[in-house]
């Protein structure tokens, strides 16, 4: 019995050994590094890791952005501690986000210590890809088959978008990575791929232009870093949420530079006919259900979903595409996407909960037949074309859609936040 009580003193003191300024600081640098750069929302993790300085007795600070995270605490003895880390690449990788909740969890419920903790950041499973490079090609080979078949029915065309949604995921992604560390350049060139790749097939295969492109820039358009941007500014992290609305505008504009430039050049060889717009046919409800199945899926993929939430991601965002079918009206445009963020953010918070993982691993899926970037690009390109009038009246659907979508979120976020404070674990503050 009593040398029972020793082993246990001694594991408490082993443990409380490890909860010294150094490691906490190391600990939330490396944690916050890696959670940012999975595309986790900064005021969620400032609020994580403050509440746990607070009950490890080191009152902590923590002021994050989308290129750096500054963390501050102060030891029992009054003296502060501060750290930096810089975050040199980002992007969604909602398999990590599972991984660092968990991680996170066990460091608050001291199940596991700051030294453990760090070794797991560190450690090849961390690093491990939810997909590999040839599943994630697939993905991206059916997202564009998916959302250019139900809206242009030429079913050739289709399998040509799903080539070029392949071949601009490979440029803006792994292709260039190494190569070209801005983002926003290896956009800009996957939209010249992919503008120029439906060019060739167009002149050899005649069909509507817009068949052939719409795999590849819905694959670049940033409709979710908008949406993010302005969460975070609807959030008081006006820091960040500049950053992030600053990124996905400059992105746009990259995209309509190379828009523009293809079509000054087209103007320039007589052929600026094949830009023209063309009508969408009405599909039946069964193709239409069945393309957002796949499209869905295949985004929850590419985002890196994990395997085990994949089918709920996918009912999640199927349940988002109804509500926003059911008002596809143009005159329903605000209600229409904060009924369906809605009803995704309560699902994905109810599945979240329950699952213990971030909700976001369904909510980002849910989101993407809602994301307003297809009409972001489309209001600069009537600017560009000299439609004024036709570019301010999207611009604003653009800040329209993504208000709502914003705000729906939130609402659905009411009650559990009301659970939160009524006595939850403090874990729980990551998800989102």
């Amino acid at each position: 019995m009593s040398s029972g009580k020793t082993l246990e003193r001694a594991r408490k003191a082993s443990d409380n050994s490890n909860d010294n300024s150094g490691s906490i600081l190391n600990f939330m640098a490396e944690f916050g590094r890696a959670y940012l750069s999975s595309g986790g929302p900064t005021s969620r993790l400032e609020e994580a890791l403050s509440a746990l300085g607070r009950k490890l007795g080191y009152p902590t600070e923590v002021f994050a952005t989308p290129t750096g995270i500054f963390v501050s605490c102060v030891s029992p003895d009054g003296s502060a501690h501060t750290t930096l880390s810089r975050i040199k690449d980002g992007g969604i990788n909602l398999e990590t986000l599972c991984w660092l909740e968990g991680i996170f969890e066990d460091v608050y419920d001291r199940k596991i210590t700051l030294t453990q903790a760090n070794r797991i950041l560190h450690s090849k499973v961390m690093k491990k890809p939810a997909y590999t490079l040839w599943q994630t090609a697939l993905a991206s080979l059916l997202a564009g088959f998916a959302l250019s078949y139900p809206a242009f029915g030429r079913a050739g065309a289709a399998i040509v978008s799903g080539v070029i949604a392949t071949a601009t995921w490979w440029i803006s992604g792994p292709g260039l990575k190494k190569r070209v560390s801005s983002s926003i350049f290896r956009d800009f060139i996957g939209c010249i791929v992919t503008l120029g790749m439906a060019a060739a097939c167009q002149i050899v295969f005649p069909a509507p232009f817009e068949a052939y492109t719409i795999g590849g820039l819905i694959v670049l358009v940033p409709g979710l870093a908008l949406t993010t941007a302005i969460a975070e500014l609807a959030d008081q992290n006006l820091v960040s949420g500049t950053a992030k609305l600053m990124q996905a505008v400059l992105t746009l504009l990259a995209l309509g530079l190379a828009y523009l430039l293809f079509q000054e050049l087209t103007a320039s060889l007589g052929v600026e006919a094949m830009l023209a717009s063309a009508r969408r046919p009405q599909m039946a409800l069964p193709v239409a259900l069945g393309s957002a199945v796949i499209s869905l899926g295949c985004f929850g993929v590419i985002f890196k979903v994990p395997p085990r939430s994949l089918i709920w991601s996918t009912a999640t965002g199927i349940l988002g595409w109804v509500v926003l079918r059911f008002f596809s009206g143009s005159q329903h445009i605000a209600i229409a996407s904060y009924l369906a963020s809605l009803a995704v953010g309560l699902v994905s918070l109810a599945l979240g909960y329950r699952f213990k993982v971030p909700s976001q691993v369904y909510s980002v899926p849910g989101i993407i037949a809602m994301l307003p970037g297809m009409l972001a690009l489309t209001s600069f390109r009537s600017f560009t074309m000299g439609q004024e009038s036709g570019g301010i009246e999207l611009a604003f659907k653009v800040a329209l859609t993504a208000g709502s979508i914003v705000f729906g979120l939130f609402t659905a976020r009411i009650p559990f936040v009301l659970l939160l404070r009524s006595g939850r674990r403090g874990s729980d503050q990551l998800a989102y």
